[in-house]
């Protein structure tokens, strides 16, 4: 569907070179006009260069759909210097057999059994010619989209990290822990001071990973634990969280994680009668976060901000694509697990 435009405006252009060339050569051998045979072989040159034009142009499309100049240069390259010699030798193959047609009648295989270099040579080479200024046409407007996917792409990724940062490093989730330790410290000394340490983990990792694109795995298992601490203080029994990541290797976007959790926790009901619960694992090279599903009052949409936003830096970050999943007993959400394989990864 995408190269039907393409072909439209080419088949234009074929009609144009073709009316143009041949009106061109009936008028620069008017004083033969009346021969049959010269306007004959006029309008044969005037279709062989329509055929050599336009023909390159759709070539160029129809590669640039399944080769990509960005991605596979060298790829691209030998295939369109194959697919630019055969197109060229099959048009002269046609055209030669055609313009010894009033002679010696239409024939390809005679036309095959002769065949000289010095004929098609001059054809190859204003191919060539064109075959540049299209391919390299192509070239040109790949990389320009390239360059803008790019660039958009970092400014949803630095729009990302400044809201990750802003919805973790926020005064509601302060506020709450800091009502907790006054609890603890009047009740338990030494239960206050780890849920500090565990509070001070959380918001050093937070700093840490704020301008890093990419964290190991563990480091930000790690964190999690931290988080998961604090909010087993603060809600008890009413929330349950089991973490079962055993690889040591692969990358993940920084919070990505906590995110998720805090995503639970907020479109959730979490109380004694009906806890939360909460599991992390690893699964064919995704990280899955799935929790039971019990909505707060009013609320049917899961896919906040907080989700928006890990997918717009995986956007980013790989190919690969977060995968949300909803029935009515659990939400799932499914994050790549980065490695060397993510071509955009840094």
């Amino acid at each position: 569907m995408a190269c039907k435009p393409a072909i439209k405006e080419t088949g234009l252009i074929f009609l144009k070179v073709f009316i143009i060339t041949t009106v061109l050569l009936l008028v620069v051998n008017y004083k033969d006009f009346p021969a049959f045979n010269m306007v004959y072989r006029n309008v044969l040159s005037g279709l062989a260069t329509a055929l050599i034009w336009a023909g390159n142009s759709v070539l160029a499309d129809l590669l640039g759909i399944r080769f990509t100049w960005i991605e596979a240069p060298l790829k691209r390259f030998t295939i369109t210097a194959v697919a630019t010699f055969v197109y060229t030798f099959l048009v002269w193959w046609l055209i030669a057999s055609a313009w010894q047609a009033p002679q010696k009648g239409f024939d390809l295989l005679r036309t095959l059994y002769h065949f000289q270099w010095d004929n098609f040579f001059p054809t190859l080479l204003i191919t060539l010619f064109i075959s540049i200024f299209m391919h390299g046409r192509g070239f040109l407007l790949e990389w320009k989209q390239s360059a803008a996917e790019a660039e958009r792409l970092k400014k949803e990724q630095i729009a990302a990290r400044y809201e990750t940062l802003k919805n973790q490093v926020n005064p509601h989730f302060l506020f709450n822990s800091l009502n907790v330790l006054t609890t603890l410290v009047h009740k338990d000394a030494d239960l206050a001071e780890q849920f500090i340490r565990q509070l001070s983990a959380v918001y050093r990792y937070i700093l840490d990973s704020r301008d890093r694109e990419a964290i190991p795995l563990t480091e930000e298992v790690q964190a999690l634990n931290a988080y998961i601490f604090l909010m087993k203080i603060r809600f008890g029994d009413s929330f349950h969280a089991h973490i079962s990541v055993e690889s040591t290797e692969g990358k993940v976007a920084p919070l990505t994680l906590q995110m998720l959790l805090e995503n639970a926790l907020k479109h959730n009901e979490v109380s004694r009668n009906n806890p939360l619960r909460i599991e992390i694992r690893e699964e064919d090279g995704y990280i899955v976060v799935k929790n039971n599903l019990q909505p707060k009052t009013g609320t049917s949409d899961f896919s906040g901000v907080g989700l928006a936003n890990i997918q717009a830096r995986y956007q980013f970050l790989t190919d690969r694509k977060v995968i949300v999943m909803q029935d009515a007993n659990a939400f799932t959400v499914k994050v790549p697990i980065l490695d060397l394989a993510d071509d955009r990864q840094s």
